[in-house]
């Protein structure tokens, strides 16, 4: 039998990840932190399966939870490791805005997430081609 992948998306916000199932309308979680965020939206979810009669048609086969970013999702999580500062000078969008972004104050644009999205895979192309000598 073949095992249905299901898409978690994570989001960022101003206090804490959000995470929810886009084929399971009504399973959510929420953490500080992306590892919380992911085993309470599987809680949610073991919930969801336990309390509701019509559970959707793709639960009741065997499934795994492929967990993926939004855009804010993605900002708020590599922030602790890219400054926005950093950020600006990869994809060429001021530090406010990415800040806002990713802490679910404004939503990007598709062409604006895929910019970022576009110029962060290209600094990572770069990164994969440094050289150090010892």
């Amino acid at each position: 039998m073949k095992i249905k992948k299901l898409k978690a998306v994570i989001t960022g916000g101003k206090d804490q990840f959000g995470a929810w199932i886009e084929e399971v309308p009504g399973a959510y979680g929420a953490g500080e932190t992306i590892e919380e965020t992911k085993q309470n939206l599987l809680e949610g979810l073991n919930l969801y399966i336990e309390e509701n009669e019509n559970i959707p048609a793709v639960l009741k086969a065997d499934y795994e939870i492929d967990f993926t970013f939004d855009t804010s999702g993605f900002l708020k999580y590599y922030s602790k490791y890219i400054s926005f500062a950093g950020m600006k000078e990869i994809t060429g969008i001021n530090q406010k805005q990415l800040w806002s972004y990713a802490n679910g104050y404004r939503n990007p644009s598709k062409e604006t997430s895929e910019k970022i999205l576009n110029s962060i895979q290209l600094f990572g192309e770069k990164l994969l081609q440094a050289q150090l000598r010892f």
